[in-house]
């Protein structure tokens, strides 16, 4: 079992945009210090509060300069909106610059004015996606120089002055909820995610169909890595984590749900229909926390109860990465270190031991 931090860096009311960036910079320091596997960053563009990251480039530099033994990477790059051969010399820097730390993370985006705000169609993001994709891959991969003509993008004769420090590429994550999606990734060799906003039902098969491509393909046990990302937090009794939990997540959760309507203002009737589901989800957590807390759309409690909470994600789902967002709502940068202090300092080690077999 592995154990990784995540950070959307949303604004706080508390705090001024510096005050918010230093203190997502002492949150990968501590990370490090407490014996974090990995440190995630996200990627979202013009969403206010919601998320003060837009550059992964800038947020990953972030983490490698502070921070010197831990794995990390974008969860994820936007490859839909993104300029793919940018993308690949921005992660070959940051793989020679943290010494072959880093992790590769790539989504189509789950906000769609996002897509529309950069001139995107967002109906054309998984073509986008898989094409990006293809052509980083390639850039990577070749050996010498390369040429590509596809729909979106062209080039031509690129000739990369170096490769990267990890071969023949740092480890490629693709986060989806598409049961196909998985089988495909795991027969490739890719780690996996899913979000606990979400809820389990949907990852029993999606990550099923993963370990089954991983099995096709005969992927090595060791390198099947399956994430679930979801908001932490960890205090000294479940009484007090839970006063902490349902306030903050609360806060968090109007954070999602404000841009869930900005798209559903700005989108045609599938992406109304789409963004009408994720509302529904989100109303019935916040209409009945108690429900949401014992369907692990969040995790929280002491110590021995977050375990627990692990344990049973990792029996059911078979996940083997935990990703935790420790700081979100108005939590204090205090009342997060302690989070993270007891998390590593007691919770981890009650999930030293192997792995239950999923369900």
């Amino acid at each position: 079992m592995k154990f990784a931090v995540f950070s959307h860096v949303a604004e706080k009311a508390t705090a001024t945009p510096k005050q918010r960036l230093d203190e997502f910079a002492a949150e990968v320091r501590l990370a490090d210090e407490l014996g974090y596997d990995y440190f995630f960053t996200t990627e979202h563009h013009f969403t206010g509060r919601f998320s003060m990251a837009p550059s992964q480039p800038v947020s990953l530099t972030v983490v490698a300069q502070n921070s010197e033994r831990m794995r990390f990477g974008p969860m994820v790059v936007l490859l839909p909106i993104s300029q793919p051969l940018r993308v690949v010399e921005e992660m070959l820097i940051l793989d020679h610059m943290s010494g072959g730390r880093l992790e590769m993370g790539f989504g189509r985006g789950i906000t769609p004015h996002e897509h529309t705000s950069y001139g995107i169609n967002t109906h054309s993001d998984r073509a986008r996606f898989e094409e990006g994709l293809e052509i980083v891959l390639k850039a990577f991969t070749s050996d010498g120089p390369f040429s590509y003509v596809g729909e979106y993008w062209q080039y031509i004769d690129v000739d990369l002055p170096w490769k990267p420090l990890q071969t023949p590429h740092p480890p490629v994550w693709i986060p989806t909820n598409t049961p196909a999606t998985a089988y495909q990734y795991g027969k490739r060799g890719f780690g996996i995610g899913g979000f606990a906003v979400v809820g389990m039902g949907l990852y029993e098969t999606v990550f099923s169909e993963y370990r089954r491509g991983c099995d096709e393909a005969g992927v090595p046990p060791d390198r099947r890595p399956v994430c679930y990302l979801a908001s932490a937090l960890v205090a000294d009794t479940d009484a007090e984590a839970k006063e902490l939990m349902y306030d903050h997540f609360l806060r968090q959760l109007a954070l999602f749900e404000d841009e869930r309507r900005r798209s559903h203002r700005a989108g045609d009737s599938a992406i109304r229909q789409a963004t009408s589901a994720s509302l529904g989800r989100m109303a019935a957590i916040r209409a009945d926390m108690d429900a949401a807390a014992e369907g692990l759309r969040f995790v929280h409690g002491s110590p021995s109860t977050v375990a627990a909470q692990i344990d049973r994600l990792r029996d059911r789902l078979g996940v083997n990465v935990f990703v935790g967002e420790f700081s979100f709502g108005e939590l204090t940068f205090e009342q997060v270190r302690r989070s993270h202090e007891l998390f590593m300092g007691e919770v981890a080690p009650r999930l030293a031991a192997p792995p239950l077999a999923a369900a």
